[in-house]
């Protein structure tokens, strides 16, 4: 099949040449679309369900609303597992599917199952889909503030105060409040953002609603004899438009309107109650009408003072650049339309990582390009065959976008990762095929004389390019073996390295195809005339030179390769378990999060001050290094954003570098924020925007390591992980263990006494409604005011709800019309209640959350190590009570995952490598002398490792299974030679064994050095380059660089040694037998 290929690509050269001027416009079509972002959605495929139920405590929304939700959902078809968190207010279900279920064909399935579960609510709650977004969807947040302007020119808005640059006019400020920005940013700027293609959702956060208050005076309400249900309904009657059909007059047909809806506080006032001997009573007689703030659970900072804004998510799916640039385009829109002076500022944009990633990755992809070229022609010192060659990287690379595009594999630093390492590999095959061409035309017309025809220059073309045709679909083959592991790898390891091992095996796919068709008819246009030897002169030369006294000496000295082969892998032992290790090197994100959790019970108004206290810290203390923090308290009103009140996210934007103080780095920097910031009972941890979304979203464990305690009651399940932070504390390498405190939030509970309230005639709902809508305040009505809504809400004055005393004289209605404290009908008690309550797969559970310091122990080894110490002081104290269990969670879980998996997958791919091998050498002696060289590259791999100071991760597997696929590549190429040699050679000595070893090795050493060289030299930009997205490329390369190097020597030296070695042996036992 593969000969026809390439016959029929020689006959048929215009066709080859048209399709790949076809495949090539394909290609830049694909680049310029193919989705871009930082990284691959490493996220979970899950859909989250938000239900709101304002006002309700964790345990009520628990009770009656996310447990029946979570029961529901759990028989899903393809769900791995299904978590929940009820907050106060409200709740959220994470329904995680397998990952190769289509998001929408999981959003479809849930809303189907969620019809069902509605009937299972409290009357008035819903349950509702989140955004069609990923955890990586955060891309875009950004503040509503006031800036300066000029009287004359109003349209324009200024940062800094200052002289109008149009008429030198003084500036001047604007002055709109929180609640002004934030109406504004509600019913103005979030619905025209949300009209943006590939925008899902935008989320207000911060600042105030507005909201029509009615602070009722229960005394006025008893001497006016109304009851509050009175005054809530009139309100109700009195907020209302409605429609009565038309009627005619003159011929002309009206519209008939009755206009009602409530517009103002004085529309409130005079709201009719009912009336006394003929006076009316009117809603201003019982209470006091204000506009105010309503009750939040969100506020944002920036560098100490409250502002108001919002946060950009991204629908599943679209490219994050072009949604990013298609914003900005609308804010620009937006911003003459905006009140005079305020200003839309961006505070965290995910196009600077994005840029700085793939600027990374592009720089060191062109410059691979171009080093592997120029290596190409200082070996080949022949124009048009390196320009044949050279084309391979190209075109390759084209058709690997063309595949990505059509399958959807974003371009990051994953997927462009994988293009990287396959560069120097992809031109092998050009190599190899273009050489042999090349060989073979130049000894045709050496044999000749004279210049060869075009049917001869035709014939020997195909015959060179079937000789090579065979190595060309090996070393394919070897790639897309090699990487049978990456493919193996699932969870969070798999969405991270899938991209990687795809773009890795289009590119070879690409050049093995392009090898096979467009190498042999450029060839048959471009190599012609006088064709000199390959090994002739330059580079080629000198390496035989070079290479001639040491291969003679080492076949004639065997020991001494052989022992220092042996010595090399002893080094190699010792050293590998002194690596340190880690579950992936961390991405820099560029900016930092920096989330400082307090203990439960703490109000808004203290997180508040903690919030601006540690904001203008790090922005006084840091000049040089931040240039601008942003802190957000309690949520985002997003279902994808489920922090509670008491956790802080701060957005620290980094200068760059060349800006920082003399020997600051990321680390210390993050060392002294966190004690600089440091606040008693306060517990800081620091992680990266993307990073902690992921976390949060995945397992709910911001940190590399979690512990989860399960059980059925909170206080048990808090009280066991109380215990093992205490544990955590002491075992070295822990870092900050703290235990969620989630039953300790102070509660006032006001329980009913039924039978005294029966006494009196009152229901247990009537007390309810009095609790609800005179404590705690309730909304009532929502006002239309043209595009606005506003809540008009009814609750007693402060002055009597704000203590205990008062809230025991709160007067209750009884059927006989007279009113009785409450403290008649209830008891009223201080107690701790949960602040949240999670559950798995409808189980509760408790969060431990431990930092590891991973230059001291590896995240497994402390699992294992911490497991075994909890398990002997909790479980085998019997403090575990039956039905209760401890689980280990977040990153160490994927490493965990990983590690199973790779553990058989490696094993197996090295198994089908050997396999690979036998088939093209057909006896086990060459197959064993190819594959005595992986053993040698791996530790190659090793020691560079070791040099470089780097860990092993995940990442760094993924190195050495790449280097799989190319350490046998240039030993099956010589010991093919050298058995070719041997077939054609009936040998005579031991001195013409070796003689016959040296000559092939000499035939091969150029070819050899020249892919191992190619290979290399490709990866030397990315280990070199200090960019965003470096840190994981880096690592991920060491092992091919490191293991390419010994194996190459290995490959030139070992390899014929031991192939020498072996002949001789046979040779010795043929004489003996003869």
């Amino acid at each position: 099949m593969i000969t026809r290929i390439i016959e029929s690509s020689l006959r048929n050269r215009g066709l080859v040449l048209a399709f790949y001027v076809l495949i090539i416009a394909w290609g830049v079509w694909s680049v310029k679309n193919t989705p871009v972002d930082a990284i691959p959605n490493i996220g979970e495929n899950q859909v989250i369900v938000y239900a709101d139920w304002p006002g309700r405590s964790p345990q009520d929304v628990e009770d009656q609303v996310i447990y029946p939700l979570t029961i529901n959902l759990m028989g899903l078809p393809r769900v791995k597992v299904v978590r929940s968190n009820s907050y106060f207010g409200f709740g959220l279900v994470n329904i995680i599917f397998e990952d190769n279920v289509d998001f929408y064909w999981a959003r479809t399935r849930v809303l189907e199952r969620l019809d069902q579960a509605q009937q299972m609510l409290p009357e008035g709650v819903s349950a509702v889909l989140g955004p069609d977004a990923t955890a990586l969807g955060q891309i875009f947040w950004y503040t509503i503030e006031n800036g300066y302007y000029c009287p004359d020119h109003p349209n324009v808005s200024y940062e800094q105060p200052g002289k109008c640059p149009d008429d030198g006019k003084q500036l001047v400020r604007s002055q709109h409040d929180l609640g002004e920005l934030r109406s504004l940013h509600d019913w103005y700027v979030r619905y025209q953002l949300s009209s943006v293609q590939g925008v899902s959702e935008v989320a207000s956060v911060g600042g105030f609603v507005k909201q029509y208050q009615i602070d009722v005076h229960p005394e006025r309400l008893l001497a006016h004899n109304v009851r509050l249900s009175d005054m809530v309904v009139a309100v109700k009657r009195s907020n209302l438009d409605v429609g009565a059909k038309t009627f005619e007059e003159g011929g002309t047909e009206f519209v008939v309107r009755g206009v009602g809806f409530i517009k103002s506080v004085e529309d409130i006032e005079n709201i009719v109650i009912g009336a006394h001997d003929g006076v009316p009573i009117y809603v201003k007689n019982v209470g006091d009408v204000t506009t105010g703030p309503d009750f939040r659970r969100g506020a944002l900072d920036k560098e100490g003072a409250e502002v108001t804004g919002g946060v950009v998510l991204m629908q599943f799916g679209d490219n994050p650049l072009r949604v990013i640039e298609r914003i900005k385009a609308k804010i620009k829109e937006l911003e003459p339309g905006l009140p005079s002076g305020v200003r839309i500022v961006p505070f965290y944009d995910r196009t600077q990582l994005i840029h700085r990633s793939v600027s990374t990755l592009t720089i060191s992809l062109v410059l691979a390009t171009v080093i592997t070229i120029l290596t190409i022609v200082v070996f080949l010192r022949h124009f048009f065959g390196s320009f044949i060659i050279s084309l391979v990287l190209p075109v390759g690379v084209l058709m690997a976008f063309v595949v990505m595009y059509r399958i959807g594999v974003d371009a990051n630093i994953m997927s462009l990762g994988g293009i990287i390492i396959a560069i120097g590999v992809m031109v092998d095959s050009g190599i190899v095929m273009t050489e042999n061409i090349y060989r073979r035309l130049s000894e045709a017309g050496a044999e000749k004389g004279v210049p060869l025809t075009s049917n001869e220059r035709l014939d020997t073309t195909i015959a060179g390019a079937k000789e090579v045709a065979a190595p060309v679909l090996f070393s394919l083959l070897t790639t897309i073996v090699s990487f049978i592991p990456v493919f193996a790898l699932t969870g969070k390891s798999g969405r991270l390295f899938h991209p990687l091992a795809f773009t890795k095996t289009f590119s070879m796919s690409g050049a093995a195809v392009i090898a096979l068709t467009l190498i042999p008819t450029l060839s048959y246009f471009l190599l012609r005339g006088k064709l000199r030897s390959v090994d002739e002169g330059g580079v080629s030369r000198y390496l035989r030179k070079g290479y001639l006294p040491v291969i003679r000496w080492s076949v004639s000295h065997k020991s001494v390769p052989v022992i220092a082969s042996v010595v090399i892998l002893l080094i190699g032992i010792i050293i590998f378990p002194n690596i340190k290790r880690e579950f992936m090197p961390p991405l820099n994100e560029g900016d930092l999060l920096f989330m400082p959790v307090l203990l439960p019970g703490a109000s808004i108004t203290q997180v508040m001050e903690v919030m601006k206290k540690q904001d203008m810290i790090i922005k006084k203390e840091f000049p040089h290094e931040v240039d601008m923090v942003v802190g957000k308290l309690g949520r985002a009103e997003t279902a994808t954003d489920p922090a509670p009140v008491t956790m802080l996210e701060t957005i620290i934007r980094l200068k760059d570098r060349k800006y920082w103080r003399k020997g600051m780095t990321r680390e210390k920097l993050v060392k002294e924020i966190v004690e600089a910031t440091r606040i008693p009972g306060v517990s800081p941890i620091m992680t990266q925007p993307i990073q902690n979304r992921i976390d949060m979203l995945a397992t709910g464990i911001q940190t590399p390591v979690g512990v989860k305690v399960f059980g059925d009651s909170l206080s048990k399940i808090v009280e066991i992980a109380i215990e093992i932070e205490g544990i955590l504390r002491d075992i070295p390498g822990a870092v900050g263990p703290y235990a969620e405190r989630a039953d300790r939030r102070p509660y006032f509970e006001i329980e009913i006494d039924r039978r005294q309230a029966a006494r009196y005639g009152v229901r247990v709902g009537d007390v309810q409604d009095i609790i609800m809508t005179a404590i705690g305040g309730m909304n009532i009505a929502t006002t239309v005011e043209g595009r606005e809504r506003y809540p008009i809400r009814v609750r007693y004055v402060r002055e009597l709800r704000d203590n205990v005393e008062a809230l025991k004289r709160i007067l209750v209605p009884t059927p006989s019309g007279a009113q009785i404290p409450l403290s008649q009908v209830a008891s009223l008690r201080k107690v701790l209640g949960p602040m949240t309550v999670g559950t798995e797969n409808a189980l509760p559970y408790a969060r431990v959350f431990v930092s590891v310091d991973q230059s001291k122990i590896g995240l497994v080894d402390f699992v294992n190590k911490a497991s075994e110490i909890i398990d002997k002081a909790i479980v085998d104290q019997g403090k575990l009570p039956p039905g209760y269990y401890i689980a280990w969670s977040g990153q160490y879980e994927s490493e965990v995952e990983a590690k199973k998996k790779l553990v058989v997958a490696v094993p197996v791919a090295l198994f089908m490598i050997l396999l690979l091998l036998y088939m093209v050498f057909k006896n086990v002696t060459s197959t064993v002398v190819v594959a005595s060289g992986l053993p040698i590259s791996m530790i190659g791999g090793v020691i560079l490792l070791y040099v470089l100071g780097f860990k092993m991760s995940v990442a760094v597997w993924v190195g050495f299974i790449a280097l799989f696929g190319v350490a046998t590549d240039n030993a099956v190429v010589l010991v093919s030679a050298l058995d070719g040699l041997f077939r054609k050679r009936a040998v005579t000595s031991v001195q013409d064994i070796r003689e016959t070893v040296i000559k092939g090795g000499l035939l091969r050493v150029r070819p050899c050095v020249m892919t191992a060289m190619t290979t290399i030299l490709a990866l030397i930009p990315v280990m070199v380059s200090s960019g965003t997205g470096s840190e994981v490329m880096k690592p991920m390369a060491s092992p091919t660089v490191g293991g390419l190097i010994t194996a190459t020597l290995s490959n030139l030296i070992l390899v014929p040694v031991i192939y020498c070695w072996l002949k001789e042996r046979q040779f010795r036992r043929a004489q003996k037998e003869s």
